[in-house]
């Protein structure tokens, strides 16, 4: 097995980093930090990441992605369900599906699809069984898409029909496949994973169809063939791994977000890199994100 190291690409710690994206027309990684309600946007060069800006959004943050236009800024998995981040900083909500759970869930990770829909899933703050759902944003509507889900967790799209899906508690990989018109058709165990890797969370897809996964608790990235092969493995200086994207000007580097959630200070200390973003050359290449489009696409 090919075995790659990261190295940190920036100095700064937060609480719980998650959801990185590369936005390719900016030329720009973009990730939060969750829990501080946090947007980071940094340009890539040989030395590292430079931080460009960091949009404050006031309520937990889980995922953002980029608008068709540019000038429309992003959309973000926000504390009770989607919101609109513009250029500007200003934040317009969406649709909130889980405020009627009181506070009790949150959003968590998500990503476009390529009719440039997205999905974003839920999970109770204390992990209930079954709390969360997995949403689908079209324009400013949604849909649950699926239910009993308990830490709604990676998303990546196989074709415009299929995407791979992480429930974490589960321990596995699923495939989901949808009808013409978006509608559940199945979802069914696509490979486990050994618990000893650690817990899937975050994950994205290379241009070969394989998967990188995050592994919380086991330090590390693993990409995975799509029956479940473990074929090379990123060891990262954080136990909490929390998820990935390839970016960089051909799409050749992973970066990857680590958390320090829930450290107490002498752990936090023992684990100085914790909270930190990562990157380390592959090589095989990622796929270009797919950009939100507030009107539906057939195509």
């Amino acid at each position: 097995m090919l075995t790659h190291q990261a190295e940190a690409v920036l100095d700064a710690r937060a609480e719980h980093a998650e959801g990185p994206l590369w936005d390719d027309v900016r030329q720009e990684l973009v990730w939060v930090d969750l829990y501080a309600g946090l947007v980071h946007r940094a340009a890539w060069s040989s030395g590292g990441l430079d931080l460009v800006r960091t949009h404050e959004l006031g309520q937990a943050v889980g995922a953002v992605v980029p608008c068709a236009s540019p000038d429309d800024g992003w959309v973000v998995a926000s504390e009770f369900g989607f919101a609109l981040l513009g250029v500007d900083g200003s934040v317009t909500t969406l649709a909130e599906p889980e405020r009627v759970h009181g506070g009790r869930t949150r959003m968590n990770d998500g990503c476009c699809d390529p009719r440039g829909r997205m999905w974003a899933g839920s999970m109770a703050h204390d992990r209930t069984p079954g709390a969360g759902s997995l949403y689908r944003l079209e324009g400013t509507r949604t849909e649950r898409v699926l239910g009993d889900v308990t830490i709604s967790n990676g998303i990546a799209w196989r074709d415009q029909d299929a995407f791979h899906y992480v429930d974490t508690p589960t321990q596995r990989v699923d495939l989901v496949e949808l009808d013409r018109d978006s509608r559940l058709l199945r979802r069914e165990a696509a490979f486990g994973i050994d618990p000893d890797l650690g817990a899937p969370d975050g994950m994205t897809a290379d241009a070969e169809g394989c998967l990188w996964i995050a592994l919380w608790g086991g330090s590390a990235v693993v990409r995975f063939s799509p029956r479940g092969e473990v074929l090379e493995r990123v060891d990262v200086p954080a136990t909490q791994v929390s998820s990935c994207c390839f970016g960089g000007p051909d799409l050749s580097v992973l970066f990857v977000t680590t958390s320090q959630e829930n450290f107490s200070p002498e752990r936090s200390a023992a684990e100085p890199h914790a909270g930190k973003v990562f990157a380390v050359r592959t090589a095989v290449t990622g796929l270009p994100a797919d950009r939100f489009r507030p009107e539906r696409s057939n195509s």
